[in-house]
């Protein structure tokens, strides 16, 4: 075949230097980086759930709650600001794990502290989020577990799993007196929290002075009031007051 009548083609992978080429890598590159900056961040989710599943079987919500939705809360005038602050919270959690603020619900008995707190957990457990959820007294029964002869699980083990998670739901904080030895794994699972910038919400029946005196059981004081100084430090406070729906006929 005559030289002629070939076709000569070259492949060349440097990139072209033209402006408008530059412009188009950039932003191809800034699309990489995104693309697998996002696979980073699920497959890391996606390695805290199981982890969780592993350790606690599940997020730690009980049957009864697991229909604690948004879409079923009862609002009235009572409660329209907790339950839109709530949502909005839910929505915008992204934005509020980065600065790790947390909500603090208190108020009476039956006032719906508890509903919007798993509302807001189970909206971002389906949103693919690693959430554990589960009383105080849960919680702590957890930790006392892997002191079992035949358990394969340690302390630290559940005490990472509860201070790593992307969200950590206190609920019922004081209904049980503590002793000394709970009073201190909450401040330890809570101050670390607090250090690593992770949003904590917690649901408790009483005010501080009284919150106080149930995590003390009158002796240590001290760990009790630097646990609710700290609670209030790395969250926003939704105050719940109102009928207890509970006793409604």
């Amino acid at each position: 075949m005559p030289m002629m009548d070939r076709v000569v083609a070259w492949i060349s992978h440097e990139r072209c230097t033209c402006k408008k080429a530059t412009d188009y890598w950039e932003r191809y590159d800034n699309k990489q980086q995104e693309i697998a900056e996002r696979e980073r961040l699920e497959e890391e989710s996606r390695k805290k759930r199981e982890r969780i599943e592993k350790l606690l079987g599940n997020s730690g919500i009980k049957k009864r709650f697991k229909n604690r939705t948004f879409e079923n809360f009862e609002i009235d005038q009572g409660n329209k600001d907790a339950y839109k602050n709530s949502k909005l919270y839910a929505e915008n959690f992204q934005r509020f794990k980065e600065t790790g603020e947390g909500i603090y619900f208190s108020g009476g008995f039956g006032t719906g502290k508890t509903h919007l707190a798993v509302s807001i957990a189970l909206d971002l457990i389906n949103k693919g989020t690693p959430v554990i959820c589960m009383t105080a007294i849960d919680l702590l029964a957890q930790i006392r577990k892997t002191y079992d002869k035949d358990r394969n699980v340690s302390e630290y083990q559940i005490l990472q799993v509860y201070k790593e998670v992307d969200l950590l739901v206190i609920d019922d904080l004081g209904k049980e007196y503590c002793s000394d030895w709970a009073a201190t794994m909450l401040y330890d699972i809570i101050n670390d929290r607090y250090e690593s910038c992770l949003p904590t919400i917690v649901t408790t029946n009483y005010d501080d002075e009284n919150l106080v005196d149930r995590l003390a059981r009158k002796s240590n004081y001290e760990t009790a009031g630097a646990i609710v100084s700290r609670l209030h430090e790395m969250t926003m406070g939704i105050t719940m007051n109102g009928e207890d729906r509970r006793k409604r006929i």
